[in-house]
């Protein structure tokens, strides 16, 4: 009797599961996956910028860019050594598809993630090095980027 009341029930919520309808969403965040890239890129023309020292905190600097189409934008060169970490936080309108936000070291390599709309992304310094923080637009328009990037 037990074996019969016990299927039954079973069964009512496996009937329940397939036929009541679920609402199921799923949301896409930016600056999941990590690339590294050593490419050049004759299209993309490079703009280095000044930083700005965001006054509440000694190691944050503002990122407030207008990035053109097909332009890598980039701060000056800062050392960082080996075991520390570069952070940034940003935030792009309009949100567009073909924008990487990231870090290049001095020998040419980049550290990257694709973004659509925003990042907060920490990326680890495996090689004491010369490093830049980088926005890289190939959305096909201009794009604005804030938020900041801490060092």
């Amino acid at each position: 009797m037990r074996n019969k009341i016990y299927k039954g029930t079973l069964l009512i919520i496996l009937c329940t599961m397939i036929l009541v309808p679920a609402k199921v969403s799923a949301e896409e965040i930016d600056g999941e996956t990590e690339y590294i890239s050593m490419e050049d890129d004759p299209e993309v023309t490079v703009e280095t910028v000044d930083e700005i020292l965001m006054p509440t905190y000694s190691t944050a600097y503002a990122l407030n860019w207008s990035v053109g189409n097909n332009v890598l934008k980039q701060t000056k060169e800062f050392k960082k050594t080996s075991g520390s970490t570069i952070t940034i936080r940003a935030i792009i309108k309009p949100t567009t598809k073909n924008v990487k936000i990231g870090i290049i070291r001095s020998d040419g390599i980049e550290k990257y993630v694709n973004a659509t709309a925003s990042v907060s992304k920490t990326f680890s310094i495996t090689k004491t090095d010369k490093y830049r923080v980088l926005v890289k637009n190939k959305s096909g328009k201009t794009i604005t980027v804030k938020g900041n990037y801490r060092r």
